[in-house]
């Protein structure tokens, strides 16, 4: 079936799960951790690295980001001497973790972006002050 067969196969109405799904009492709860479940929703940092390419797990390293104020998101970043525009804006996300600990304090706004075809996690480290790679996937 090629490369969308988990999708193909998947059962779009499993048991149980009402028809009118963001009209229930619970709101868009069902519909997320129904997604979360699929085996085709991951972030990029958690894909596995391919033979040949420069993709890492939780990268991590900072990089140099120009904000684009119109668009409020990452511009362009700049990586390893290299400049990538970012074309477009694929999800945004906040992580806190441990905020009663500062020395395990987490406190970053991550954008999933597409530049150049890849797929990159940019996050902005509100703590340090910066930006960092987290996850790569070309």
């Amino acid at each position: 079936m090629g490369r969308n067969a988990a999708i193909k196969r998947y059962d779009a109405t499993p048991a149980g799960q009402p028809t009118e799904l963001l009209g229930t009492k619970h709101g868009r709860l069902p519909v997320i951790l129904e997604l979360l479940r699929s085996p085709w929703v991951m972030r990029a940092s958690e894909l596995p690295a391919r033979e040949g390419s420069w993709s890492t797990k939780h990268a991590g390293e900072p990089v140099q980001v120009v904000w684009d104020a119109e668009r409020r998101c990452p511009g362009v970043f700049v990586r390893a001497g290299r400049t990538w525009r970012v074309d477009s804006v694929v999800q945004v996300w906040s992580v806190e973790r441990s905020w009663w600990d500062p020395r395990r304090r987490v406190s970053r706004r991550t954008w999933r972006v597409i530049a150049r075809g890849g797929v990159y996690d940019l996050a902005f480290d509100r703590l340090e002050r910066q930006w960092l790679l987290l996850g790569i996937e070309d």
